[in-house]
């Protein structure tokens, strides 16, 4: 028979696991958030119960991490981190071709050096320091970013007005213009007054000029709703992206 003290301790081990989904990692806050000590914690992973994942974090027994939950973990215990460019556009489903299993997984996040070793053993990942916008490091308050699914527990994960940017961000160093228009071919449902606001508020001339270039290209009608004399697209030069093939931008106000 368990005793009074195991069947608490069980008891206090069930409360703080089941308030979370599966396929996310536990953290130490969260388990002290429910009077689990540290020290509680190595007992729970001697008896079976939990699994060090790394330093701070853990899994349930019988579990398995999952990509959006291990992101959710590293938000909810204070890392400055979202989904964006190519994985955000994946798990929204506009990236049909490509299977999200498979892929790099992208986090943003400019005031993040580097990813915890338990998550870089567990996920191929890459992080951007890459800064498109005026913001702050609060993710709630990032421009057109968003918990997947509107789910209280899902990360915060670029919309597709966004990740569309971000993507196009990394032309041509990371990512290939050829694959990046593939893309795009099927953002046919980006919103106009999304899209508005950030070409507005980018501050990389390239990546606005890039999207536009796309985006008229493959005749997208988001354009026909953007008031292109809002947007400031730099100087009236042509900008010069060197890449596989070399592509003129020009300025759309010109």
């Amino acid at each position: 028979m368990m005793s009074n003290d195991a069947l608490h301790s069980s008891e206090i081990l069930k409360k703080a696991l089941f308030s979370l989904p599966q396929g996310m990692a536990v953290s130490s806050s969260h388990l002290k958030g429910f009077g689990v000590s540290r020290q509680l914690a190595h007992h729970y992973v001697q008896k079976g119960w939990l699994t060090q994942l790394g330093s701070g974090y853990y899994l349930r027994a019988g579990d398995k991490l999952t990509k959006t939950g291990a992101v959710s973990s590293l938000q909810a215990n204070g890392v400055k981190v979202h989904i964006g460019g190519k994985s955000a556009l994946a798990f929204k489903g506009f990236n049909h071709y490509l299977g999200i299993g498979g892929e790099t997984l992208t986090l943003y996040g400019h005031g993040t050096r580097k990813l915890p070793e338990w998550f870089q053993e567990q996920f191929r990942a890459s992080l951007s320091n890459s800064v498109l916008f005026d913001e702050q490091d609060s993710l709630a308050e990032r421009p057109c970013v968003s918990r997947l699914d509107n789910d209280p527990n899902a990360p915060f994960v670029s919309e597709p007005e966004r990740a569309v940017l971000e993507l196009l961000d990394f032309v041509p160093k990371q990512q290939t213009l050829e694959e990046a228009k593939q893309i795009m071919e099927g953002l046919y449902s980006l919103r106009s007054k999304k899209m508005q606001e950030l070409l507005k508020a980018c501050k990389k001339i390239k990546v606005k000029r890039l999207f536009w270039n796309v985006a008229e290209e493959l005749k997208l009608p988001v354009l026909k709703k953007i008031d292109l004399a809002d947007i400031d697209f730099g100087s009236m030069s042509d900008y010069t992206l060197q890449g596989e093939k070399t592509l003129v931008l020009r300025n759309p106000h010109g």
